[in-house]
């Protein structure tokens, strides 16, 4: 079984290298080899296996993990993911080289879902020599970035990721950042040209429709004569009303009626805030 096992690591390797095309063929051979895995004992790692057997089938769900990142499936990666873990945890295996990747795939995964509770607990199990590797701190930096609202460098980070893999988890990592600009853009403004979001929203010249596909979900119009998006009414109430209502829940129409527009409303003054925000991203576009 073992020389069987290794052949099945070794064309598995060979696709992997091979072009874009093999996709289809990985994941068939490795949905068989789950199969196989789960009936022979060894996909949970049983310590009644053969060591070198569980050592091969770690290598093979790594290839898993990886091959699902590359197709975009965060769903099998997830469950690749869990399945490595007593493997890792196994005191009779020797270190899998691959495991710091997978250990800084799954930090980057949990700051692409804005979970920072499951990030900084994991964080904490590392030994300081692991948060020195380049795969882990490469998602250091990215939460040190994000909690800085240094946007522009986590943008930036696409252009030197370390592996495939990581470049799918950055992209969702900036639907999120673009997600959390939009929402200010959105109680700061009523409208705003698409150039203006393009820049703020880090889209080039050539994703356009990226943009609009964006904007839309967020329910924003386009008007294509002013190229220019409107915003939904924002949901948050006017301040004095709310805080009114807070203090007095029986508190009158007509009170309410008198207080109506004297609260910050969407627009005012967030302007001053973000203005400049949008000054200097189109600066840094510029410089790009």
């Amino acid at each position: 079984m073992t020389a069987a096992l290794q052949q099945e690591l070794t064309q598995l390797h060979s696709l992997v290298d091979g072009p874009p095309s093999s996709a289809p063929e990985i994941s068939q051979r490795l949905a068989k080899l789950k199969v196989h895995f789960a009936q022979s004992g060894l996909l949970f790692a049983s310590p009644d296996s053969d060591r070198h057997e569980l050592a091969l089938t770690r290598s093979v769900l790594e290839i898993g993990a990886f091959h699902a990142l590359r197709s975009g499936n965060i769903k099998s990666y997830l469950s690749y993911d869990s399945l490595l873990l007593p493997f890792y945890d196994n005191a009779q295996l020797d270190a899998s080289p691959n495991r710091p990747i997978i250990l800084g795939l799954r930090l980057l995964y949990w700051l692409s879902e804005g979970d920072l509770t499951a990030f900084h607990t994991m964080l904490e199990t590392l030994d300081p020599e692991q948060l020195q590797d380049v795969f882990i701190k490469l998602a250091v930096d990215l939460e040190r970035w994000l909690m800085e609202g240094s946007y522009n460098k986590v943008y930036r980070a696409r252009d030197r990721v370390p592996r495939p893999e990581f470049g799918f988890l950055l992209e969702r990592l900036m639907g999120q950042v673009r997600s959390q600009i939009a929402a200010t853009v959105e109680t700061s403004y009523t409208s705003l040209p698409l150039s203006n979001a393009a820049t703020l929203l880090f889209y080039k010249s050539g994703e356009t429709s990226q943009l609009v596909e964006f904007a839309t979900q967020r329910g924003w119009e386009l008007s294509h004569s002013t190229s220019t998006f409107t915003f939904p009414l924002s949901p948050k109430p006017d301040i004095a009303i709310a805080a009114a209502k807070f203090s007095d829940p029986n508190a009158s129409a007509q009170t309410l009626d008198i207080l109506q527009g004297k609260g910050v409303k969407k627009g005012t003054p967030m302007t001053r805030m973000v203005g400049p925000s949008l000054r200097l991203a189109q600066q840094l576009e510029a410089v790009v």
